[in-house]
């Protein structure tokens, strides 16, 4: 049965008890398409130069007395590699674009025997979503060790900009009790920790910021696991593994089902936003604070959902009551998708904080916005009625009008009257 996803988005004279929401088609969006390379992320001689690398530290570890042999044979479990900085406001900021390649032909099987990989892929790729340049820009994502370990290798210095096979990445190379490494790639420059080769990590702790360095189509994480003889491992066990046995994720974090339907993220715009690679081409067009007579774009950003999900929009008044309530049915399923609809509040309110919401998953998640009407003056001469600055509370200035001062307008074209005191 599909899980039922609800947001509430209210408008006026619709009472949620007595008839159903409708159903209303978007006025855009779609897939989010996250563009696979056929380089594998790492070349041949990449890996060569990678694994001598890593090699040739722990032989110096080893010469200077600071390597700690394996200890245990025990598996290691590791805890999820990512984590949202404090300060994004996003309900979540990851999806999956590729496992690891179970196919060692030319074919392409993941550990759920299904095709959410490409050729050769060895390891699982986890990408931003949404507006993942935005998110590099302000170092939202972070990268974290998944399990405690002993740091064998770093890179750093390199461009970090790509949409697309060039040059060298940036990542950090962790070596646990069991002898097996994790690869972390792909990071922002200069984001990655100052701790160096031969210091311990502990689970959890900061590596770096995801971005898009090396050969990579745009910002995410490249996990990638050896064990202690250099052989890749699946984290993920399931029908169609043949490198392990066992899950490699701890019992904390578990392993996730094959789809996790999420909302990343609940977001009001200005403009329809624009989803493009590198970050000169993205435009969030994130807004939260509106005035009479703008069209607000109402927009919703999804992780694995499945075709069938319903989900139900509210708009909420700022006494919380409903202004408007439809309905959206997916008729597919996608690692990543995103749907929006524009609506103009009513012109006279009413103003203050108004609640965007979505029902979904079992989860509720609100975003906040302003709508105001009301203005302030900042600076007015009144021995010489010229009105020299006035601005609304949401910023935006209001231009004079050059025969009446006590007149401004908005670039919409709409006329206010300004009264002194106000």
């Amino acid at each position: 049965m599909k899980l039922l996803c609800s947001i509430l988005f209210s408008f006026i004279f619709i009472s949620l008890n007595a008839q159903k929401a409708p159903e209303i088609t978007p006025d855009g969006g779609g897939e989010f398409v996250f563009e696979t390379t056929e380089d594998k992320c790492l070349s041949a001689t990449d890996r060569i130069a990678i694994q001598k690398k890593i090699k040739k530290n722990i032989e110096g570890l080893k010469k200077n007395g600071k390597y700690r042999e394996p200890s245990q044979k025990m598996l290691v479990n590791f805890e999820w590699p990512l984590q949202k900085n404090s300060g994004l406001s996003f309900n979540n900021c990851f999806a999956i674009s590729n496992f690891v390649d179970q196919d060692p032909g030319a074919g392409i099987l993941d550990h759920n025997c299904t095709d959410r990989t490409y050729d050769g892929h060895n390891g699982m790729d986890i990408f931003t979503w949404p507006f993942p340049w935005y998110l590099v820009e302000n170092d939202y994502a972070e990268v974290i060790a998944g399990a405690d370990g002993v740091i064998v290798g770093k890179s750093d210095g390199h461009d970090d900009d790509h949409c697309a096979c060039i040059g060298t990445w940036n990542a950090v190379y962790v070596q646990h009790s069991d002898g097996s490494i994790a690869w972390y790639g792909h990071m922002k420059k200069n984001s990655l920790t100052s701790k160096i080769v031969g210091e311990s990590v502990n689970k959890g702790d900061f590596l770096g910021i995801v971005a898009s360095s090396g050969c990579s189509t745009g910002p995410h994480l490249h996990f990638e696991v050896h064990d202690d003889l250099g052989n890749i491992i699946d984290p993920y066990t399931g029908t169609c593994n043949s490198l392990n046995n066992s899950s490699w994720w701890s019992a904390s974090a578990s392993q996730a089902a094959y789809r996790v339907p999420t909302v990343n993220a609940l977001l009001t715009h200005d403009a329809v936003p624009d989803h493009g690679c590198p970050g000169v081409n993205e435009s969030p067009n994130m807004q939260n604070a509106f005035a009479p007579g703008d069209l607000i774009y109402f927009a919703t950003y999804y992780r694995d959902r499945s075709s069938g999900d319903v989900s139900t929009y509210t708009l909420r008044k700022p006494n919380g009551s409903v202004w408007n309530s439809w309905t959206q049915t997916a008729t597919s399923t996608f690692n990543a998708s995103w749907w929006y609809w524009s609506f103009n509040l009513p012109p006279s309110g009413p103003y203050g904080n108004w609640a965007f919401e979505v029902e979904c998953y079992g989860q509720t998640v609100s975003h906040p916005f302003l709508y105001s009407d009301a203005i302030s003056v900042d600076e007015l001469n009144l021995s010489n009625p010229v009105l020299l600055k006035i601005t609304d509370l949401l910023g935006r200035e209001a231009k004079p009008d050059s025969k009446n001062p006590y007149l401004y307008y908005y670039s919409d074209g709409s006329v206010k009257k300004m009264i002194v005191g106000e």
